[in-house]
This record gives structure tokens, sequence and C-alpha cells, in this order.
């Protein structure tokens, strides 16, 4: 698929994607178990694996401007049976289960904004009602991927991250207020004290952190949509990380300008619970600000998910009549259709949690294979684009010894391969 300068995305789109794909992606804005110096350290890690693993896949997307990501990538160096198994996973369960609990936040949310500014009693935990309303809201964003990615689908991402901005620059500068005008730094005090040393525990909390990061790979399931890769990749992705790090570490600490370690342990929804105790009336609105901010992060998946499938159809793995699209736009019409059905079917199934756990387990396992591939055609010399940007050799070879340590400590320990424990909690703590 290569569509027409008309209809690719520019920079600011594509910067628009990573954010909506990084912040509320599926990660929360904690880390768990651990208080806020622990917390700021792993958020801090978190970036640093990111802007490594960010190089990596930059260097892939301007050496092989196919779009399909980790597919296209196992498949140039002709490891076609490992692309064909990593593809078949992440377009049947990965992506529309990540998809399914982004719509059914949705619907969280706009349930919890509609009981509490209009005195009602819908029940979150009867998951009939937020379903209903997320599939409304899934509905009409597969519409406007059905065409053209720059005037439609793109322009929508922009104005949702702009949304999604806002939100944050008031939590963070509510929170600053009290921090530096207020003085309210008690919660500041002895930030160290009681963090845990349990091994297991910081690495539970580093998968977390790293889970929040994902997504600064988004614009690779699309690079044949994307304007100049070259320039725009890593713009894009760089952009997206340094604003996603910023965030994550700026909104933990206006939180603990007000919220005592116990109050941000137990809430689910930490920036409802926050503008409540700061905004005033306003907060009644934040459920369905927040709402409108998850729609970035789920037109950013079903913009994903659409293209990793529609690669596999064209390469002949998948089904032949999902390499359909629209002759003009070049959306992949089918592809996105199929993508919101699955995601539909997945969302009835009783744990979706715990099938996520395993299936970003599965992404891992996918990034150290194509970290492997990498480092092959380095050695063998494959051609490549003039233009295209290269690394320093260590820095694939320091991803993929990341890669492999995020692999073997949760096979040697146990319990932190369930290390998401619930995630459609994650979802809702933005």
């Amino acid at each position: 698929m290569h569509a027409s300068n008309g209809n690719k995305i520019g920079v600011f789109e594509a910067i628009a994607y990573c954010i909506g794909d990084i912040i509320g992606s599926g990660g929360n804005d904690k880390v768990d178990k651990n208080i806020l110096g622990l917390s700021l350290i792993i958020w801090s890690v978190g970036a640093f694996i990111s802007i490594i693993g960010a190089l990596v896949y930059v260097e892939l997307g301007t050496k092989i401007r196919k779009s399909g990501c980790d597919f296209a990538y196992l498949s140039h160096v002709g490891w076609n049976p490992v692309a064909s198994a990593f593809l078949f996973v992440a377009t049947t369960l990965t992506y529309p289960s990540i998809l399914a609990i982004q719509t059914m936040a949705f619907g969280e949310y706009f349930v919890k904004g509609m009981n509490d500014a209009f005195d009602l009693d819908m029940k979150t935990s009867e998951a009939a009602i937020p379903r209903l309303i997320g599939f409304a809201a899934l509905l009409p964003l597969a519409f406007i991927n059905l065409f053209s990615l720059k005037k439609f689908a793109g322009r929508f991402q922009i104005i949702v991250t702009f949304v999604k901005l806002f939100v944050i620059v008031i939590i963070i500068g509510t929170g600053f207020w009290f921090l530096v005008i207020k003085g309210k730094t008690q919660n500041f005090h002895n930030s160290f004290k009681g963090t845990t040393k349990d091994p297991d525990d910081v690495v539970l909390a580093l998968y977390n952190g790293l889970f929040a990061y994902n997504g600064f790979d988004i614009l690779n399931f699309g690079t044949e949509e994307i304007e100049n890769p070259r320039r725009t990749l890593p713009i894009a992705a760089f952009c997206g990380i340094g604003i996603a790090a910023v965030v994550y570490i700026s909104m933990n600490l206006a939180y603990f300008s007000l919220l005592t370690v116990e109050e941000f342990k137990a809430s689910d929804t930490v920036a409802v619970d926050f503008a409540a105790k700061t905004l005033g009336g306003f907060h009644y609105a934040f459920p369905f600000l927040i709402a409108i901010l998850l729609l970035g992060s789920m037109n950013s998946t079903i913009f994903g998910s659409s293209r990793y499938l529609f690669a596999g159809a064209k390469r002949g793995i998948m089904p032949g009549a999902l390499k359909c699209a629209h002759p003009i736009s070049m959306s992949p019409r089918a592809a996105v259709i199929v993508e919101m059905c699955v995601a539909i079917c997945i969302s009835f199934i009783g744990n979706l949690e715990q099938l996520l756990n395993y299936m970003t387990y599965a992404i891992w396992m996918q990034r150290t294979v194509v970290q492997v591939a990498l480092i092959y055609m380095r050695y063998k010399k494959f051609p490549v684009p003039k233009d295209s940007i290269q690394n320093p050799i260590f820095i694939p070879i320091l991803f993929l010894c990341i890669c492999i340590a995020l692999l073997v400590i949760p096979v040697k320990n146990a319990s932190v391969l369930v290390f998401a424990k619930k995630p459609l909690k994650k979802e809702q703590k933005l």
C-alpha cells in the first residue's frame, strides 16, 4: 500500500499518534506498590529503555520502508514462519485485546461521569452498560478510519491529543500550585521510606513502567502512509517518549502534593480523585474529559492493528480479502472492520486481563527476535536506502540484552509474569 501524498500523515499527525498510543495506551500513571522515590526512578529508567527501543525502530523504519512493523522486518530477512506466527497472535489476540480494554475503559469513565454529574446509580461493575457505551464510541472511530488517514483519522488524532494534553496540564498545574505556592510538601518527606527491598516488586514496577511507554513503534505499522519517514519517524518517536516521560513524572509529583501514599495506592482513578480534591465543581467534567482522551488511544490502536493485518494479507499470510483497500485514500477498510469486530468479540471474554498479561510478554519476545534480525541484517550487509538512519551497533545489541532480560526474569520469577494484575484498572488510572 502506497498512499498518495495527499493521504500521508505529516509530523504533527505522527506526533499525535505517538502521544496517543503511549499516554493512556494501557499504561498507568503510578507504579503499583512503590512510593514516590522509587516510582520516579522507575519512570526514568522506563523512558531510557524506551528511547533505546525507539532508536532501533527508527533505524528499522528508515531501512525497511514497508508497513507492518515487526512482520515486515522479519519477512524482509526471510524469517517468514516466525513473522507469520507473531502476526497471527498479534492480530487475533494482542491488539484486539488492547482495543477491547480501551473501549470498555471509555465506557466505564463515561458511566462514572454520568453517575457523578447527575447523581445516577449505573453500576460500572456490571459490564453491559460500559461495554455498550464503549461500542458506541468504537463504531464511529472505525468509520473515520475507512477514509483518508490525513484528512480524517489524523486530524481527529490531533484534536484528541490537544484535549489529552489540556487535561494533563490542568492536573500538573494544579498540583504544582499546591506544591510550590501553598507549600504542600509533607508527602515528599522521606520519599524513599518504606521502599520495597523485594527484587520481584522492582521488576514488577519496571514492567508496568515499560507497559506505560509502549507505543514508540506505532508509526512503524504504517510507514508507507507517512510523509518522509527519514525525518518524521525520529521526530515523532522522541517527541512522544519525551512528552510521556515529562507527563508521568510531573503527574506523580502533582498527585503527591495532596494525595497521601495510602490514597494514591488505593485509588483506581487517580486523576478523578485528585480533581475532586482540588477543582471543586469542575471535577465533574473530568471523567468525560478522560473518556475523550481515551478515544485517541483507541484511534491509535485501530491504526496500528489494521495496518499490521493488512501487511499480512498483502504477503498472503492472512486471507486475501483483507488486503482490500480504498482505491483513492488507500485505507485498509477490510482490515479496519475485521479488527474492530474481533475486538468486540474479545470484549466478552471473561478474563481479558490475564490474556493481555501473556500477550504483552509475547510482544517483548517478538521485539527480541526483531533485534536479532536487525543485527543479522547489519552483519550480512543487506542493501538499504542511502538516506536511512544507522545507529552504532551497540544500540541494537543493548536493546537485545534488555529484551532478553525482560523475558528471562519473568520465567525465573513466575509471579512477575502476571505483572499487570488489572490492566483494565490501569487504563482507568490515567
